[in-house]
């Protein structure tokens, strides 16, 4: 039987997608060997160990982000704009002291709250960011914009919450290549720059 189809009749994953993204990033083993084929033939009754919890995408995301740009140190007060199945708060909850995580879709609500139930350091609101309340903030040393949205929607989104950034702090801003927009940061600086390989997607490291 395919790996991936097998990890979902097991119940290992939810999804055929999220099992096909974690064997491609060596987090599951089976009798002793790393799989990074998801369409591997594999003997049902097979022994499979799955390295760290279920992660969205958001989070492999993330890592590769960080890998390039050293986002994190350890002492980060981080907000998360865009939270959606709350990949980016995972993997900056790891890697920060704290995180603050803003979603707009209820869709996301479950799984938001579960991960901030199980993990003392992220704090999730299911709100509107063009909205929201900045005075329950403190002074954040990040902001993580990835919302679903044409360049001028998530950039004017930003902007309200710059007052909150300290002023040595920095900020990681996805481009969606594809809304046809050309990104222009106004006063922001842009320190570095990757472009996705597999998604029509920039990342931009900005800072005041």
């Amino acid at each position: 039987m395919r790996l991936d189809l097998l990890l979902v009749r097991r119940g290992l994953f939810s999804s055929r997608q999220r099992a096909k993204y974690s064997i491609k990033k060596g987090a599951v083993i089976v009798n002793g060997k790393t799989i990074r084929k998801p369409s591997t033939q594999v003997d049902p009754n097979a022994k499979i160990q799955i390295l760290g919890e279920q992660r969205p995408r958001g989070y492999w995301k993330l890592r590769e982000i960080d890998r390039f740009f050293n986002l994190f140190k350890g002492e980060e007060i981080v907000l998360d704009l865009g939270s959606s199945a709350g990949g980016f708060l995972l993997y900056a909850s790891e890697r920060s002291k704290f995180v603050y995580g803003i979603e707009y879709s209820k869709n996301f609500e479950n799984s938001l709250l579960s991960i901030s139930r199980r993990r003392d350091n992220v704090r999730v609101f299911i709100d509107d960011c063009f909205n929201f309340n900045l005075d329950v903030l403190p002074k954040l040393d990040l902001i993580l914009d990835d919302l679903s949205l044409p360049f001028s929607s998530s950039f004017t989104a930003l902007k309200r919450f710059l007052p909150k950034l300290k002023d040595d702090g920095r900020i990681l801003f996805v481009h969606k290549i594809g809304d046809n927009q050309e990104p222009f940061f106004e006063n922001l600086k842009v320190l570095n720059s990757l472009k996705s390989k597999n998604k029509k997607e920039v990342y931009y490291l900005l800072k005041k």
